[in-house]
């Protein structure tokens, strides 16, 4: 794949393995009730594993999407190309991200592809967004969405520093070719998390 360029990572075969390590987290569940008039046509909910952590230990979080369609949707398994970072704070200041490109051995879209699912009224889907504590800023929640040429635009969002972080996360799939859209391509509603990361 050649030399990477800076502020690019060269991921040969780290699909395969980002795979195993975002379904793992990931199931499907039953549906839920009915939901209420003036509900979001994907509803979207977060929360953190535990409520603080080390510096340098991973942050785990689990979001959960619902289908609140009277018929059946296709949502992502995994938070790549899907979940976006709408805000991030520490000690309510603004933290800036750092962004890049990853390039890979397979084809990335046809990766987003392969992780959507059939998802019936009132059902949904659970997964795991967890930080790298080897990404290019230190440890950080990342995102990634299409670039069009077979890669992906990475967005690394610092978690390195001791301090109060409130995170809100939204559900925007990417147009993906052959995939018919839908309602359930992308959610108005907000998913908003806070933990806390301590020195050692």
């Amino acid at each position: 794949m050649g030399v990477p360029r800076a502020g690019t990572v060269v991921l040969a075969g780290g699909l395969a393995l980002l795979l195993l390590a975002t379904t793992a987290g990931c199931r499907r569940s039953r549906p839920s009730p009915t939901p209420t008039s003036g509900t979001a046509t994907v509803g979207l909910t977060v929360n953190a594993s535990q409520p603080s952590y080390r510096v340098g230990e991973q942050i785990s979080l689990r979001l959960r999407l619902v289908n609140n369609r009277d018929a059946e949707c296709q949502l992502s398994r995994v938070p790549d190309g899907a979940v976006t970072v709408m805000s991030l704070t520490r000690d309510g200041t603004a933290v800036a991200p750092a962004i890049g490109g990853a390039a890979y051995y397979r084809d990335f879209t046809a990766y987003l592809i392969e992780n959507l699912v059939r998802v019936p009224p009132r059902g949904s889907v659970e997964l795991t967004l967890g930080s790298d504590p080897q990404s290019p800023v230190g440890a950080a929640l990342t995102t990634s969405a299409p670039d069009g040429r077979g890669g992906a635009t990475v967005t690394w969002w610092p978690v390195d520093q001791t301090g109060a972080y409130r995170l809100v996360l939204g559900y925007l799939r990417a147009p993906l070719r052959g995939v018919p859209a839908d309602a359930c391509a992308a959610t108005a509603e907000q998913g908003t998390v806070a933990f806390e990361v301590r020195g050692g």
